[in-house]
């Protein structure tokens, strides 16, 4: 049997703790400031960025060849026989190309996932490849299975902020059409579509109003539903988690796996303070 070593990207949103726990290795992006750049959950605190984000709109960056090249060959000098690595949106980020450019060196002994999702609902396909790796399958087996789950969109997530000045300034507003709404209150709720680019699904007058209409959305897109993870995520906003939480907590009851976590700096560079998340992975 063939022994398999696990890359998630910080972008995918795991819980720090999670990386461990799961036994899959972190490749953190940057976020950088004009006098100092930081590696995504490693070099900064949670907290400490929003202050940060006060002052000053920062860029986000992908690794570097090298450092993509040196988590990888850590995972060989482990043991391992082959290497997954699994991503955000490639039409997020450049972290995907990166990594598949990199893979190129290692003869086959390293594949890419693409998982055309972002945050937590990028990162449950984590826990799905770390859970049939576990299972004994091989690198080769967890991409059919999670292609095949990706390509019903089986995990999805879901977001609303309350401005989109972020999101547009990062240039990450996809076939999100805000600017007009801003003037409205129109918020929308957005998500990724197939091809992992954000559209708004939903408009929705208000930021309250739009709360209630994400975690309606996802009350009924659980229903029914026997086995899924679920996730509830915040933007420096605990009281949108503890009234999501509260709506949800039959589905947080219910869930395999459930992650409450305040998303990672890389993320919350694009969507700012007081963001909203949910995001679920039906198995």
């Amino acid at each position: 049997m063939s022994k398999l070593g696990l890359i998630i990207d910080t972008a995918c949103d795991v819980p720090k703790e999670a990386y461990q726990k799961l036994n899959v290795a972190m490749l953190p992006l940057w976020v950088n400031f004009s006098d100092k750049s930081y590696r995504d959950l490693i070099d900064i605190e949670k907290d400490e960025f929003y202050d940060l984000l006060d002052k000053e709109f920062p860029k986000t960056s992908t690794p570097s060849l090298s450092e993509v090249r040196e988590t990888i060959d850590k995972e060989f000098a482990s043991g391992v026989d082959e290497v997954l690595i699994i991503t955000l949106s490639s039409d997020l980020s450049g972290t995907n190309n990166l990594c598949n450019l990199v893979a190129e060196d290692y003869d086959g002994k390293v594949k890419v996932f693409d998982t055309k999702n972002i945050a937590i609902g990028a990162g449950f396909y984590g826990y799905r490849a770390a859970s049939l790796r576990d299972e004994g399958d091989s690198a080769d087996d967890i991409i059919k299975i999670m292609t095949d789950d990706r390509d019903n969109m089986r995990s999805k997530t879901y977001f609303a902020i309350p401005e989109l000045t972020n999101l547009i300034n990062g240039g990450r507003i996809g076939k999100v059409r805000g600017v007009i709404g801003q003037f409205l209150d129109i918020k929308p709720i957005i998500t990724c579509n197939m091809d992992g680019i954000y559209y708004a699904i939903d408009k929705v007058r208000g930021f309250v109003k739009a709360q209630k209409k994400l975690i309606e959305r996802v009350k009924k897109e659980l229903s029914g539903t026997k086995d899924y993870y679920l996730a509830i995520c915040h933007g420096s906003n605990p009281q949108a988690l503890m009234l999501a939480k509260e709506a949800l907590k039959d589905e947080v009851a219910r869930a395999k796996i459930y992650v409450e976590e305040q998303i990672a700096p890389t993320l919350a560079v694009h969507t700012g303070r007081g963001l909203l998340g949910l995001a679920y992975y039906k198995l």
